[in-house]
C-alpha cells in the first residue's frame, strides 16, 4: 500500500518520454518512476553491502597472504555480518 507522497517536477521533454514509455509497458508514469527509483537505490544498497562484506573478508585475510587461513574466524565474521 502506498502511503507517502512526493512531488517531482520534470521538463516537458522528460515527462513525454516517461508517459510514452509507461504506455508502451501498460503501466502508469508513477509506477514507472517508483520502479526506477527502487531499482537504482536498491542496487546501490546491494553494492554497499557487498563492499562491506569484501572488506570484512580482507580484514581476516590481508593481501599478500602468507601462512594458514583462519577459516573459523572467517566463518564467524561472516555469520556476524
Amino acid at each position: 500500500m502506498l502511503t507517502k507522497r512526493a512531488q517531482i517536477l520534470f521538463s516537458e521533454e522528460v515527462w513525454n518520454k516517461i508517459v510514452k514509455l509507461a504506455a508502451s509497458k501498460n503501466t502508469s508514469a508513477g509506477e514507472l518512476v517508483r520502479k526506477a527509483v527502487e531499482e537504482k537505490y536498491s542496487q546501490e544498497a546491494d553494492l554497499e553491502q557487498r563492499r562491506q562484506a569484501l572488506e570484512l573478508v580482507l580484514k581476516h585475510r590481508p593481501k599478500p597472504f602468507k601462512g594458514k587461513i583462519n577459516y573459523k574466524a572467517l566463518i564467524n565474521a561472516g555469520r556476524e555480518y
